[in-house]
């Protein structure tokens, strides 16, 4: 998939977030876990999102690493029991459109980074990955993620 890449400004957000520690074999597991609470606070809370949820990655993944899972949400929510409300950096960011399975989003990433460094700049982090539709309500090779790298 050939990818285009564009410099966008991203607006800082707040949002109900759960922080995870994962590897790469667990990460499905723990934005799964994450969601899932994030879901059971906004309801008991009376949050109302504001966007597609979003996961915040290091600019350079290991074996384990820490991922911030983060849904937007208009002012008023209160955090629980494991999940907290932040307000999330925006900035400048080098971002692309992926299409298809999650398991290609390597791709993606390796384009954005390419990109990044053919300007003369240098990727940092944190990396967005924004969900614009989810698993289960379209086919895998219809998902649709935003890629989002921020560079100095």
């Amino acid at each position: 998939m050939a990818y285009e890449v564009q410099v966008k400004e991203v607006p800082p957000h707040l949002a109900l977030t759960v922080r995870k520690r994962a590897s790469m074999a667990t990460i499905s597991e723990a934005l799964g876990e994450a969601f899932g609470a994030i879901m059971a606070s906004a309801e008991a809370s009376g949050a109302r999102f504001v966007g597609p949820p979003f996961a915040l990655y290091p600019a350079e993944v290991t074996a384990e690493f820490g991922v911030v899972i983060c849904m937007p949400i208009a002012p008023g929510a209160t955090a629980s029991e494991g999940v907290a409300v932040e307000e999330i950096a925006g900035g400048a960011v080098a971002t692309t459109l992926h299409k298809g399975a999650y398991s290609g989003l390597g791709a993606a990433y390796g384009a954005v980074q390419a990109w990044i460094v053919a300007q003369g700049k240098k990727p940092v982090g944190p990396c967005r990955e924004v969900y614009l539709n989810e698993p289960g309500q379209v086919p895998d090779d219809e998902l649709l993620t935003e890629i989002d790298w921020p560079f100095v």
